[in-house]
């Protein structure tokens, strides 16, 4: 696919403006149709009967014929119970999509009104929904596998203070937080730091197997990854890494990695194994490398940087499963994007850590 895909109009066939003409009636209909593939026959999530139930257009609701049990287009989804109108969530969701490096709360507050904490656990649902459908299937074929360092990071101090000046006056700033530039400090430079992780992705790359083959030209259609595992780790150790590439990869795949001691044993376990070296080049002659990898942290850091600003480790893990889902579906269109993140979405079932808005945040570190 060429690059100016998103210059065409085939790219965008749906727009902000369109969502947002939608009334409230229409907005829920289209939820219906995206969620039971109609809007004229739903399927009960009592009973699971498919049928064409009782409209209770006053409650915006459907009522069973079997069973009488009355439901939503949003019931048994991270949604259920929603106080916003159908329409602000169906502008949240396109929101989120439009936004290459992510979402801010903030900025999606200013967008459909509410509270700050009603657009953030709006958005950790859908990051939610990602993380249960990312480890659904394993990656196969030509695997990159690499690990980037994330939090952890010393702030500037607030002035300059020699060390003499420091022994005398208690109420400097102390030496750990004396440095000026914070772009200087890099986080593995602070490996105790208590927020320090590492964030170890696993990227398939499009071959034959993964039908990304051009039978024509005899190559690969060259559209990149197409499916990226994440995790959250201490460090970059073998035991992480091997026990993630045994539960992520199947068999006989190739991993392609850097020169890092933690991937040695990969070819002894079942796995072919290339490395390239980064201290002296990006990719090998024979074309190895970890593109792909370095492409989902290039996304990951602008995120981090220009909207997120800072990323705890609690909700580290969904931070990074959303740049992985905007890495695998960046060819893709709007209206198929959209549709994707809806599907995901409504078979996620009842949200576990952020049920009631906020007051079920249940997360741990």
């Amino acid at each position: 696919m060429p690059a100016n895909y998103w210059s065409k109009p085939e790219a965008i066939p749906i727009t902000l403006e369109a969502i947002a003409s939608l009334s409230e009636e229409e907005s829920r209909l289209l939820l219906a149709k995206i969620r039971w593939g109609s809007a004229d026959t739903q399927v009960c999530p009592d009973c699971a009967v498919v049928d064409k139930h009782h409209n209770i257009r006053t409650r915006k609701q459907w009522r069973c014929k079997h069973c009488y049990h009355t439901f939503s287009v949003t019931s048994g989804t991270p949604f259920a119970d929603h106080k916003i109108s159908y329409r602000k969530l169906l502008i949240a969701f396109f929101c989120f999509i439009i936004n290459h490096k992510g979402q801010a709360a903030l900025a999606l507050r200013r967008i459909i009104g509410g509270q700050y904490r009603t657009s953030f656990t709006l958005l950790h649902k859908i990051r939610e929904s990602l993380i249960l459908n990312m480890y659904t299937a394993q990656l196969s074929g030509v695997v990159e596998i690499d690990g980037g360092h994330f939090s952890g990071k010393k702030r500037k101090g607030r002035t300059l203070t020699k060390p003499e000046v420091l022994a005398k006056d208690k109420t400097q700033v102390p030496a750990k937080y004396r440095a000026q530039h914070r772009d200087k400090i890099k986080p593995y430079e602070n490996p105790h730091h208590p927020n320090r992780r590492i964030i170890i992705t696993l990227r398939e790359v499009s071959s034959q197997k993964s039908g990304n083959f051009n039978p024509h030209t005899g190559k690969e259609k060259g559209i990149g990854a197409i499916k990226t595992i994440v995790a959250v780790c201490r460090s970059e150790n073998g035991a992480d890494i091997e026990a993630l590439v045994h539960k992520y990869v199947a068999k006989n795949s190739m991993i392609r990695s850097d020169e890092l001691p933690a991937y040695g044993n990969l070819k002894y376990q079942g796995y072919g194994h290339e490395t390239v070296n980064h201290s002296k080049e990006f990719s090998t002659d024979k074309g190895v490398n970890q593109n792909q990898a370095e492409s989902y942290f290039s996304r990951l850091r602008r995120a981090c940087i220009g909207v997120f600003h800072r990323m705890t480790p609690k909700h580290m893990l969904a931070y990074a499963v959303e740049m992985g889902w905007r890495e695998d579906v960046r060819r893709l269109s709007t209206s198929e994007q959209l549709q994707m993140l809806l599907r995901c979405v409504f078979s996620s079932g009842i949200s576990p850590d952020w049920s009631n808005y906020c007051r079920g945040n249940n997360r741990k570190v």
